[in-house]
This record gives C-alpha cells, structure tokens and sequence, in this order.
C-alpha cells in the first residue's frame, strides 16, 4: 500500500504534526510506503518521507483581518495543484490522507477531487469553535458547513474522540466516522527537574506550572495568566511555564498588566522532541483549552509521570477521566487544585493517569485501526468504481 498524506501545518511543532509522525512511523513499521506533502516553510525537509510544494502566506493575511495573531501556518502557493500531481505521478499512491480543514479548499483537497482517488480525512480542529472565537456566529456557522463539506469528499473519516465523532454527525457528515486517538509514547530522554531548570533560567527551587501549546486566545491562555496572580501569593515559588508559539507580545502585555513578573515565561517554539523531554522536570500540567478534539499533551503529561489540573471539558471523560486528572469547573477550583498539588505530589493519581494513557492510547493500537480505515477506504473506492 502507498499513501500520500498532507497537511498545511506540518512539519510545525504541533498536535497534527505529532499525530502525522507517530502515524507513518506506525505504517511504515507494517511495510506501508508513506509520502507527506506539505507547503515549504523553508525550514528542511523534518524526515525523509516530506516533500514540499510551493507556499503562500495569503492565509495568515486572511485570519489577521479577524484579530488572530501569532500564526506561523502557510497555505498552499498557486502552482501547489501542478506540484502535487508530479508527485502523486511519481508516487502512485492507492490512497490519499487528508489532515487538514481550513476556512477554504486547499490544493491537495482540489487534487484529491479531481484525482477520484480514495480520500481519507481526520478531523483535527474545532474550527467552528475557532471561528466563533474570531468571527461571531457566521463564522461557527459557515466553518460547520465547510467541515460538513470536507468529511462528505471523503471515502472514510478519522476522529480523535467519540465526541468530535457526534459533532461531525450533527453537522450532517454521511461518511463512515472511525475514532482513532492518537497513540502516545514516553519522552526520550526527559530533562530531570535540575535540568529544566537550567535550561529556561528558573530558580532551582521553582515549582513549574507547564503549559505545551499554541499560546493563543482559542487555547484559553488568558484564563492560567490571570489565575497566576492567586497561584503565586500562595505559592511564591510557582512559576508559570509556556512552551509553544503564539500572540507572545500580547500574552506578555497581559502578564504586565497583572504585574506577574518573572512569575510568567514564555519559551517560545521548540522542537517536538525538546518539548516532550520538558514534561518530566515540571511539577504540574495546567490545561484550561474547551475547543480540543484529543488535547494530545495531557497524554503527554500524563505519559511522563506528570500531574494534570485541567478545566473540565467535553473530552474529559475520554481524555482525562476521573481518577487519572484533577478537574474543575471554575477558577476558584482550578487555583485550589493546583495549590494542593504543588503541596503533595499525587503520586496514585500520577499511576493511575499512566496506566490509563498505556491502554487507551497505545500506539500499536492506532496503527492497526488506521490499518484497516486506509484498506476500507480503497476497497470502498474500488467498489463504488466497479
């Protein structure tokens, strides 16, 4: 089998851009010839099976006229089409893997259009959500029509949770939906509490407060900024930690405005493997995001032996259920919760939150299903052909 995966986003440091290398690292494990195809971000090639097409920024121009910031994401140049048909001529894929929805059709969907071959799609954004966030109820209402639009070009969809499944189904998606978390391994060499510190020039006796992710509005960033305040009176030695790209300039504004100091840093954007090395030197994962379709990094946290306080949220009982996070429903919870666990390390719940991540999130588990939803899909194909 050959399949030719694409994304707008790859290879960026991203939820997406794990779940696509974990995902052909699985199919190529089972003798699957894999190609990724993505805009150039004139950054290099990440692995030997990316190849790149001409970019545009004309989509970061779009999203800014609605007040979002901090987007490093390219769309598809105007030859793009050209492009992927020579390499899908050369490749000769019997499939085709969608992993990304925009606002608007890009040039590897018109490719799979006009190609008739077999398409499968994962759904990993709440885009209408996003566009609620940015563009009031047009937005949610026409990003709802546009994911409908998408999931019904395809032969077979992939979601990360049952819920998103539900929401596909309420915005009329016809096509048969598969949930398929994204498999989760542990960090390879994990930075100790002494190293992590060292590296982002934190107090040795800090207490770390880890945020992974874009550090964006839609991730509800604003909401763990303000809380610090409370936080840090409780505990002077917590600090607050992001790592991820995003609105810096005014996330920092807010962290002025609650003149929280030194008790805030921004990382910036780092390499995926770096990132997954910081979990383990932090001593809490703080999640406040309600628009995720996995939250990929609280199986991250969770896998490297880190505690989570997360807001509750419609993925919390498949992502985070009872007994492996603390959860809470507003901010006075939430400041309580993580209070208590910089006091006393949970270590049951950290067990717990572990062997939870091992059984439902086994990477062995998503190749196979992603296996037979790829064979599905061409058989699907070949028989509505015939």
């Amino acid at each position: 089998m050959k399949v030719l995966v694409s994304s707008l986003t790859y290879p960026l440091p991203n939820g997406v851009t794990s779940s696509i290398n974990e995902s052909v690292d699985g199919l190529l494990q089972n003798n699957v010839s894999v190609e990724i195809v993505a805009p150039d971000y004139e950054n290099g090639l990440s692995r030997p099976e990316h190849v790149t097409v001409s970019s545009s920024n004309l989509g970061n121009q779009v999203i800014k006229m609605f007040g979002i910031q901090g987007r490093k994401e390219r769309n598809f140049g105007l030859t793009a089409k050209q492009e992927i048909e020579a390499i899908a001529e050369k490749f000769r894929p019997d499939v085709l893997w969608l992993h990304s929805t925009t606002y608007a059709p890009n040039a590897f969907e018109r490719f799979a259009v006009a190609s008739n071959l077999p398409l499968v799609v994962t759904y990993h954004t709440m885009i209408d959500v996003y566009a609620k966030q940015y563009a009031g109820k047009l937005g949610e209402l026409a990003m709802r029509a546009r994911s409908k639009d998408v999931c019904n070009l395809a032969d077979q969809v992939i979601t990360p949770s049952n819920f998103i499944k539900e929401r596909l189904l309420s915005f009329g998606v016809e096509k048969p939906i598969n949930v398929i978390p994204t498999g989760i391994v542990p960090s390879n060499h994990p930075y100790s509490r002494e190293e992590l510190r060292k590296k982002f020039s934190l107090p040795i006796n800090s207490k770390v407060l880890l945020f992974v992710g874009r550090v964006v509005k839609e991730k509800n960033v604003e909401f763990l900024i303000k809380n610090m305040q409370i936080i840090a009176r409780h505990n002077p030695e917590a600090v607050l930690l992001f790592i991820g790209p995003g609105d810096i300039d005014a996330m920092k504004q807010l962290k002025d405005k609650f003149n929280l100091g030194e008790k805030v840093v921004f990382a910036g954007q780092l390499p995926l493997a770096e990132t997954q090395r910081c979990y383990a030197g932090a001593d809490v994962f703080v999640f406040a995001s309600q628009s995720e379709t996995q939250g990929l990094v609280i199986g991250e946290a969770m896998m490297n032996n880190l505690p989570v306080v997360a807001l509750e949220s419609p993925i919390a009982p498949e992502v985070y259920p009872d007994g492996t996070a603390f959860t809470a429903n507003n901010a006075t919870g939430f400041n309580q919760l993580v209070i208590n666990v910089l006091k006393e390390k949970p270590e049951q719940v950290i067990a717990t939150a572990r062997e939870f991540v091992e059984r439902e999130f086994s990477k062995k588990q998503m190749t196979e299903k992603q296996l037979n939803v790829l064979r599905a899909a061409i058989g699907v194909a070949v028989k509505i052909g015939g």
